[in-house]
């Protein structure tokens, strides 16, 4: 990231840098966090989004719809219905009427799909740990406050433009 700021600091030097070294840094770490955690899903026939499914699914304890499944994993409506059709052709997820709203459908995590989740997280979690496991306690939680910090600008300004 420092050679492409300076780079583009030799092309353009008036432009302030300052935030693409700070979101390229993190579009960077992201992507690797997800290379390696993809590549353990896939072993398992899992997308990182079938994976964050199954997880909201396994947080919330209670059949979910595909609205508030798109809320908690920040996807399209359109690749919420694609993860949970994939993950009903694979038992992993069923999808029941939903009383509330006769057109609705509530989707609820399988037998298997619990075992999957269950076995899963601890796993993609120990891969993250290993990832991170050059940051000491205290710069681990700097990163987390400073991100903290970052998501919430973020998250206002996508909320209000």
């Amino acid at each position: 990231m420092d050679a492409i700021s300076r780079q583009w600091q030799a092309l353009r030097p008036g432009l302030d840098l300052s935030t693409l070294e700070l979101v390229g840094r993190l579009l960077r770490a992201a992507a690797l966090v997800d290379r390696e955690t993809g590549t353990f899903l896939g072993e398992l026939g899992l997308s990182r989004g079938e994976f964050d499914t199954l997880a909201a699914l396994r947080r919330a304890r209670t059949p979910q719809t595909p609205g508030s499944l798109r809320t908690v994993t920040l996807v399209s409506p359109a690749a919420v219905t694609k993860q949970v059709a994939s993950l009903q052709r694979s038992g992993l997820v069923e999808r029941s009427p939903n009383p509330a709203d006769g057109r609705g459908a509530l989707i609820s995590l399988t037998p298997a799909g619990v075992r999957v989740i269950d076995d899963a997280f601890p796993q993609v979690l120990a891969i993250e740990q290993r990832m991170l496991g050059g940051l000491s306690a205290a710069q681990h939680a700097r990163a987390v406050t400073a991100l903290r910090q970052i998501l919430a600008s973020a998250e206002g300004v996508s909320h209000s433009g």
